[in-house]
């Protein structure tokens, strides 16, 4: 089933480092886009199989 959510991470500007922040937490996203940026963290809006 693929599912849709907003994630919170830690702030970050390379892509590499967000997909492997994603997949620390267990996320191997099919798409992601960057929804809310503040100081300290971003909110990722992502899709994935769960």
């Amino acid at each position: 089933m693929v599912v849709s959510d907003v994630i919170k991470i830690k702030f970050l500007q390379d892509n590499l480092l967000i997909e492997n922040e994603l997949k620390s937490l267990g996320i191997d996203p099919l798409r992601w886009a960057v929804v809310d940026v503040q100081e300290d963290f971003i909110l990722v809006s992502v899709s994935y199989i769960k």
